[in-house]
C-alpha cells in the first residue's frame, strides 16, 4: 500500500529464502481447531529516501530477509540503508543467523537497529559482525532517516 510518494508498506511477504521460516509456536483458531498461523498479515514499512531504504520492521515473521527481499521489489530500489525492529531470530538456529548475517552483508546494510524478538544470542552476532552499523534499538532510541 503506498500511503505517500516515498513511503509504503510491503503487504503480503512472499517466502523466497530457503532457510527462513515462519515459527511454528505461531497458530490461528479456525472453529474449534488451532492450525499454524501463515502470518499473511505480516508486513513493514518502507520509506525511500537518497541513501537508499529504510525498512522499519514489526516482528519479521515472514522472515528479515524476505522482508528486504520484498522492499526492494516494490521499490526498484536495491540499496537498503537502514532496518529498524523485530527480526523474530529467538528460536532461529545457529544456522538459520549466520545465513541471515551473510545476507544482511549481500544486501549491504548501513544502519542494523534491532530488537525485542531478535534474541540476545543474535544481537551479539549481529553487534560482531556488524561492528558501528549496528545498534540495540530499545524503546526511546532515536533513528535519524536521511
Amino acid at each position: 500500500m503506498i500511503l505517500d510518494d516515498s513511503i509504503l508498506t510491503t503487504g503480503e511477504i512472499p517466502m523466497v529464502t530457503s532457510f527462513e521460516e515462519i515459527d511454528v509456536a505461531l497458530c490461528v483458531r479456525e472453529g474449534a481447531v488451532w492450525l499454524p498461523d501463515k502470518v499473511m498479515d505480516d508486513q513493514s514499512l518502507v520509506i525511500k529516501t537518497g541513501e537508499g531504504l529504510v525498512v522499519i520492521l514489526g516482528c519479521a515473521h515472514r522472515g528479515i530477509i524476505n522482508t528486504l527481499y520484498r522492499a526492494r521489489e516494490l521499490t526498484g530500489d536495491n540499496r537498503i540503508y537502514a532496518v529498524l525492529g523485530g527480526a523474530h531470530l529467538m528460536d532461529a538456529s545457529e544456522t538459520r543467523v549466520w545465513q541471515t548475517i551473510a545476507a544482511l552483508q549481500e544486501l549491504g546494510i548501513q544502519k542494523l537497529g534491532l530488537c525485542h524478538c531478535t534474541d540476545l544470542r543474535a544481537l551479539s552476532l549481529l553487534t560482531r559482525e556488524f561492528g558501528e552499523a549496528f545498534f540495540f534499538n530499545k524503546a526511546g532510541t532515536v533513528t535519524e532517516i536521511p
